[in-house]
């Protein structure tokens, strides 16, 4: 008798599978499955073994020639990732179109990074805009400037995520999906006296608060153009100015080495208290350009 053979999974059916197996947040699978109904909607519900079918290749094509270059790069990689996934889960093997374009040089450029809105010499405007929201919106920003947290991060934080006496505030999620951790400085600390004040420990600093709204509100009060990612790059900026270290730099911003980078994926470790000194002293610049003082954080 022949053994019948198991049907393979739909695109629907393995994305969730996908993302469990490598840990994906539940925002990003929400993106992740919004790009592929959309863009690759006559595929997500046929089996697997129809990305081999040439149609697919041609749309992939059209895909990659129509559409704008952040979401193709999204496109091609999710593609790519759940290829890989189906030959090393489900033994599935097929080729990505997009390595069959990119080889022939038709695929377009990547997405360059976005450029910079906010620069030091708008820190005074900033600040003093940011002076005029509410207390917890414009400690939410002042934290984020002082920190250079990614938005999500630092929308997160508990109460039981800040250690007073140890003197670090740790991140239990990050885009990394390991935990980060930062030391708690004189220019943090009133920041995090005040919001931790009065909640129990699971309670967030931020509960409530919409981090893109906030831009928004800080803006309509007087604020250069920013974003929030403006203040992560300001940060680092700040910190190769003032000659500190790629290891160091990368450990404030939570930022993994390269996979070839053996000595400091595998040798170098740094915890929160081996970057105070670096993470004051660009703090110490960021105050000052904004004309604060470090003792006085919108008291």
């Amino acid at each position: 008798m022949v053994p019948v053979r198991a049907q393979l999974p739909t695109l629907r059916q393995v994305l969730p599978e996908y993302a469990k197996a490598k840990k994906v947040k539940a925002s990003s699978l929400a993106r992740y499955e919004s790009l592929l109904k959309t863009h690759f909607a006559d595929w997500f519900d046929r089996p697997v073994s129809a990305l081999k079918e040439p149609a697919f290749g041609d749309h992939c094509y059209a895909f990659a020639q129509t559409r704008g270059a952040a979401i193709v790069d999204l496109g091609r990689g999710i593609v790519g990732s759940i290829i890989k996934y189906l030959f090393a889960v489900h033994g599935v093997s097929i080729e990505s179109p997009f390595l069959r374009l990119s080889a022939a040089g038709l695929m377009p450029d990547r997405p360059q990074p976005r450029a910079r809105n906010l620069d030091e010499s708008d820190l005074l405007a900033w600040w003093n805009a940011v002076d005029c929201l509410t207390e917890k919106q414009g400690d939410y920003l002042r934290l984020i400037a002082l920190t250079g947290l990614r938005k999500n991060e630092g929308r997160a934080v508990r109460c039981c995520d800040v250690d007073f006496a140890s003197g670090v505030l740790t991140i239990p999620e990050t885009k990394g999906k390991r935990p980060h951790s930062l030391p708690i400085t004189i220019q943090m600390r009133q920041v995090l006296d005040r919001r931790c004040a009065g909640l129990r420990p699971e309670h967030q600093l931020f509960d409530g608060l919409s981090a893109d709204h906030v831009t928004e509100m800080a803006k309509r009060s007087g604020a250069p153009e920013f974003t929030l990612h403006d203040l992560r790059k300001l940060l680092a900026s700040v910190g190769a100015r003032l000659a500190i270290g790629d290891a160091i730099l990368r450990r404030i911003l939570g930022h993994a080495p390269k996979r070839g980078d053996v000595l400091h994926r595998h040798y170098v470790s740094l915890n929160a208290k081996d970057v105070a000194e670096s993470l004051k002293s660009i703090q110490t610049v960021i105050m000052s350009r904004a004309g604060q003082s470090i003792y006085n954080l919108s008291d």
